[in-house]
């Protein structure tokens, strides 16, 4: 199999998070990791071994497009005769949360109520409520979970990332594209630059200064825009793939402007294009590392 059909699940115990299908293996991972993280894909030492060959890096490795705001989205627009209107927040929600983290308990799938995460709810949720999704969703789900959703990054990046960009991997590459273009423009190398404190934030390790510094430094490795882009296969999430100097692509309307989530009209072609970009990844990594 190649980089693009290995389902990085199945490397927890001999493939038991692995479900009928992707969505099935998905909510299992979520239901596994229900109260703090018990396997991590993207950091399992298969992952790590194949991302050093690749980069000869073995900073901190973590996933380029988070799924769970896509599925959560997903289930909003599709399921939301299931979900409860909450007025406060403006926004569908499981119903009875208190009482579904009981009944996680009593099956076992937890051992305290007060330590279940959202994401398990929701999983539980869809798992209870036989909640099935549309093709394009399955084959993101898979994507999501391979070789070529995987990135070394600098410490601080992805978590830091989270607050302000509610976890978009796109939206945080453009503003590394502008704050590479101001560089450019100012004939700079990296000085501060407001575009980095935009959208980051602190972690529970690092003051938001301390996040900004350890990305900055990160960017510092590379001569421009393009370079970086070429360095970690990028090119496919740009609006001109063969061109690795050009924008990251606007993958909704406002989603560089505040914009975060798309309309229930973007959000499936948008779920196609995020899909083909993971796997153009897998591509072009293949197609320069022969060995894999």
């Amino acid at each position: 199999m190649t980089i693009n059909e290995i389902n990085f699940l199945r490397f927890y115990k001999n493939g038991d998070l692995l479900g009928s299908n992707s969505w099935e293996s998905f909510n299992n991972y979520r239901l596994l990791n229900a109260e703090q993280l018990k396997f991590d894909c993207d950091s399992s030492r298969q992952a790590k071994k194949l991302l050093r060959a690749i980069f000869d890096d073995d900073r901190f490795i973590d996933t380029l497009i988070s799924p769970q705001s896509f599925v959560t989205l997903y289930m909003r627009y599709y399921y939301s005769d299931l979900l409860e209107y909450n007025a406060r927040n403006k926004k569908y929600i499981v119903p009875d949360i208190a009482g579904l983290k009981k009944q996680m308990v009593n099956e076992g799938v937890a051992e305290n109520v007060k330590t279940i995460n959202n994401q398990a709810v929701w999983a539980y949720f869809a798992k209870i409520n036989d909640v099935q999704i549309h093709e394009s969703m399955l084959e993101f789900l898979h994507a999501v979970y391979t070789l070529p959703n995987f990135s070394v990054v600098c410490r601080g990046f992805n978590v830091g990332r989270v607050a302000k960009t509610q976890d978009n991997f796109l939206v945080a590459l453009n503003h590394i594209y502008d704050c590479f273009k101001e560089q450019e423009m100012k004939n700079l190398f990296f000085k501060p630059c407001e575009e980095l404190d935009g959208f980051l934030s602190r972690t529970a390790n690092l003051t938001q200064d301390e996040v900004v510094r350890e990305v900055r430094k990160w960017l510092t490795e590379y001569e421009s825009f393009a370079d970086f882009i070429e360095k970690y296969y990028l090119q496919d999430f740009l609006e001109e793939p063969d061109n690795s100097n050009s924008k990251p692509k606007e993958l909704w309307e406002g989603i560089f402007n505040g914009n975060l989530q798309p309309s229930e009209k973007e959000f499936l072609p948008s779920i196609d294009f995020l899909t083909n970009a993971i796997k153009c990844r897998g591509n072009r990594m293949m197609e320069a590392n022969p060995g894999l």
